[in-house]
């Protein structure tokens, strides 16, 4: 079964980026209480049981 790798430490967040969310057809991402290295709070990893592993959150995300 495919799953999705986040890198959250390159991530730009969900506030100033968050295409993941946006074309995520479950609408299975949420923000991170954590800021990451750059200041971000990036996205929590999906739930595998509920994520099709479509891939859309890894195809258009620009980081």
């Amino acid at each position: 079964m495919q799953k999705v790798i986040l890198f959250p430490q390159s991530c730009k967040g969900m506030e100033d980026c968050g295409i993941c969310a946006f074309v995520c057809p479950r609408s299975l991402f949420v923000a991170s209480e954590e800021m990451n290295e750059s200041g971000y709070l990036p996205p929590l990893p999906p739930d595998e049981e509920k994520c099709t592993a479509c891939g859309n959150c890894m195809i258009y995300c620009p980081d």
